[in-house]
């Protein structure tokens, strides 16, 4: 057993979804286009740092260091890979599209995550 907790890392999608989905929300109202944009650039942060999250945060403890260390590795790896595709596909599949939204969001809920995690660690 360790005594280190588990980082409260569920909270930052929890609070960037919390402000992406009203955002599309009351964005579909003035232009469906500009919604759906919104929508796959944040989706693009989102998903990729769960995935992260789930993966780089599994073990806990100065016996499992080489598990953490490889997870981690794997975790940034596989973010960086589900960023790749998921920008490639949106701007493959969803037409018509407006770039700016997309890029916008994606940079955006980026910023939230890096807020919300340094007050996460602040606690």
């Amino acid at each position: 057993m360790t005594s280190i907790p588990k980082p409260p890392v569920h909270r930052i999608p929890v609070v960037q979804l919390g402000v992406l989905l009203p955002l599309v929300v009351g964005l579909w109202w003035l232009d469906p286009v500009l919604a759906k944009s919104t929508l796959a650039g944040g989706l693009l942060s989102v998903i990729p740092n769960l995935y992260f999250s789930a993966y780089a945060f599994r073990y806990r403890g100065a016996r499992a260091a080489r598990l953490i260390t490889h997870a981690f590795k794997m975790g940034e790896t596989g973010k960086f890979m589900l960023t790749l595709v998921g920008f490639a596909g949106v701007f493959v599949l969803l037409k018509p599209i407006n770039v700016a939204a997309v890029f916008i969001t994606y940079i955006a809920l980026t910023v939230i995550q890096v807020v919300v995690a340094a007050r996460v660690i602040g606690r």
